[in-house]
């Protein structure tokens, strides 16, 4: 028999409960805790005479220990009491007036820069960065002035100038065989956007490749501008020597030319030149023009002086070139056939 069958059967007999029974008693639950916010083992119980403690209700907002030691700014107070607060009235008087009022410009004004500078980090730095900037925008105009080809000299064979507007050949006489004279100041597409200028400024290359397609195929379809706008739809407007001559590639090729590269020396501009096939030249900057150009090689004179067709100038057009000249301001050159 089991030992709790025998302690119910004597308390059952006796109506006592055994030392044992007794002991195992079930723990008290501990007290919730108060909505107050008191803790449980600091409830105490008072009497009914006095007075219960008010309890201050819940908030979702509850207050800053450090809200007592808020000092706000006086300028900003005092401005918006003025309705001169730039927030409320946005205006240039409004913001002069509070940066004019600012506390820390009187510190600059009392102190002095050095001593503010060491005093507040913020302002170290930021002068810092704004030094480092302008010396830096120093740097890169100066690299840029060292970096940009200077025009021809006075005595250089390629400096000459030109007298009155150019003249390009009229649509109706362009011809198979013949290179029109074609300049970028005509106005039929002067003004026709061009890289970040016109065609005017900037257009060597796309005036230079319709003299060209003029003479190789005879057809009096397309001018400068259809060329131009074929330069900016490839993003091939730059005024870079490489740039050039892939536009004069990939564009001839675009409008039914072959254009390839050939060597630049005397024997081989010569045969490309009495072999009636237009050579184009991408000059060097500083040459024909303070960037590179292009030129259109076209005939030999009695003198056996290169003719050429400058899209820039019409005097250099209209003067005879000596083979070194040429040779030595060429970057790239090309022979042009119908392909």
């Amino acid at each position: 028999m089991s030992t709790a069958t025998v302690h119910r059967r004597k308390l059952s007999a006796t109506g006592t409960v055994p030392p044992s029974v007794s002991a195992a008693k079930p723990k008290p639950r501990s007290p919730r805790p108060s909505l107050a916010g008191n803790s449980p083992g600091a409830a105490q119980p008072q009497d009914d005479g006095q007075a219960a403690r008010p309890v201050r209700a819940a908030s979702l907002h509850p207050r800053a220990a450090a809200a007592s030691n808020f000092v706000p700014d006086p300028v900003t107070l005092e401005l918006t009491d003025r309705a001169e607060h730039p927030m409320l009235t946005p205006s240039w008087r409004a913001f002069r007036a509070y940066a004019s009022n600012h506390p820390q410009l009187s510190e600059l004004k009392a102190q002095g820069l050095v001593p503010m500078m060491r005093a507040h980090q913020g302002l170290r730095l930021a002068i810092y960065a704004v030094a480092a900037a302008l010396v830096l925008l120093f740097v890169a105009l100066l690299a840029y002035w060292w970096l940009l080809p200077a025009p021809a000299a006075a005595d250089s064979p390629y400096a000459t100038a030109d007298a009155g507007a150019a003249q390009s050949t009229a649509a109706n006489q362009w011809e198979q065989g013949v290179v029109p004279s074609l300049y970028q100041s005509d106005t039929s597409w002067a003004d026709v956007p061009y890289g970040q200028a016109t065609l005017a400024s900037t257009g060597a290359a796309p005036v230079a490749l319709a003299m060209a397609y003029v003479a190789a195929t005879g057809d009096t379809t397309y001018t400068p501008v259809e060329f131009a706008q074929w330069a900016t739809d490839h993003d091939l407007t730059a005024a870079g020597v490489d740039t050039i001559g892939a536009f004069l590639q990939q564009g001839g090729t675009a409008f039914g030319l072959a254009v390839d590269p050939m060597i630049v020396d005397d024997r081989t501009l010569r045969h490309a030149i009495v072999s009636n096939v237009p050579v184009l030249v991408v000059t060097q900057p500083g040459t024909f023009a303070p960037a590179a150009s292009v030129v259109v090689l076209d005939d030999i004179d009695k003198d056996s002086h290169i003719v050429l067709h400058d899209p820039t100038s019409a005097s250099r057009s209209a003067k005879g070139w000596a083979f070194d000249d040429i040779t030595d301001a060429t970057a790239l050159a090309f022979t042009v056939h119908e392909a």
